[in-house]
């Protein structure tokens, strides 16, 4: 990894920011003229660098707590990954198995087929649509799996940024890491805990005789379609960032602002 992107490298600048915060914080409380609102800003700048302090002579071990939170709940990013690229392998059969349907239903020469290509359509960019959401959950699972160190460390050097300015933003940088590298991997397990199993999504062979259910045998597979791959992953990371933003008013507290304007008494 590039030093200049090593969350090690970063910590390096969050201590030295932070050092900085503490002097800028003692220089303002230590004014012989009396600006209260700049004055005020010298204790909390000093405690927001001690607080930033705490955070970074602990990020080893937080660390190393996710980890072992994965551990303990049983849960790890292969089983995340094998699970939905299962999911999108399903998918993309129906959409082969849809493909097959649609040169039955040309080459039927049937009066009624023309009816069903409407729903084919539709059916087939729904199917679309799906597996577009879930690599975009794989595409985020690898991306926080990757960066989650990265953002955790970026988020302790905006906490220790002077007057406030990065601390609120940089505690929901911590928070979601946190939350999303423990939670997400957690997904396929809390798919199949809703729904008792995933549905088969494959349609049968479908013969020119059986054409005529053929838009019944759709309606009856989208609401499966539905609940199993849009509502629940959407629920899930709905609660996820409900989480991170709990967590992160918590470890950021006020967002910060810069200190204006400024009381004369």
């Amino acid at each position: 990894m590039n030093s200049a992107y090593s969350p090690f490298y970063i910590l390096y600048i969050a201590i030295n920011v932070s050092a900085l915060t503490y002097v800028l914080g003692s220089l303002f409380y230590g004014l012989p003229i009396p600006l209260y609102g700049l004055k005020k800003w010298g204790p909390k700048m000093m405690s927001d660098a001690i607080y930033a302090a705490v955070w970074i002579n602990i990020y080893g071990f937080i660390v190393s707590f996710l980890n072992q939170l994965q551990n303990m709940l049983g849960i790890n990013w292969d089983y995340f990954y094998n699970s939905l690229v299962n999911l999108e392998v399903q998918l993309f059969y129906l959409m082969t198995t849809l493909k097959s349907i649609y040169y039955i239903v040309i080459n039927a020469q049937l009066s009624a087929a023309a009816t069903l290509f409407i729903p084919l359509l539709q059916f087939s960019a729904f199917i679309t649509d799906i597996i577009l959401l879930i690599q975009f959950i794989i595409d985020l699972g690898i991306f926080i799996q990757n960066s989650y160190m990265l953002l955790i460390a970026i988020g302790v050097l905006l906490i220790s940024l002077p007057f406030r300015m990065g601390k609120g933003i940089g505690g929901t940088l911590i928070s979601s890491s946190m939350v999303f590298y423990v939670g997400l991997p957690y997904l396929p397990i809390f798919m199949q805990n809703m729904t008792g199993v995933y549905p088969q999504v494959q349609l049968q062979s479908i013969t020119i005789n059986e054409l005529s259910t053929l838009v019944e045998t759709i309606v009856g597979i989208i609401p499966s379609l539905i609940i199993t791959f849009i509502i629940i992953p959407i629920l899930y990371i709905s609660i996820l960032a409900g989480l991170s933003i709990g967590l992160g008013n918590t470890i950021g507290g006020t967002s910060g602002r810069l200190p204006f304007p400024l009381d004369l008494f």
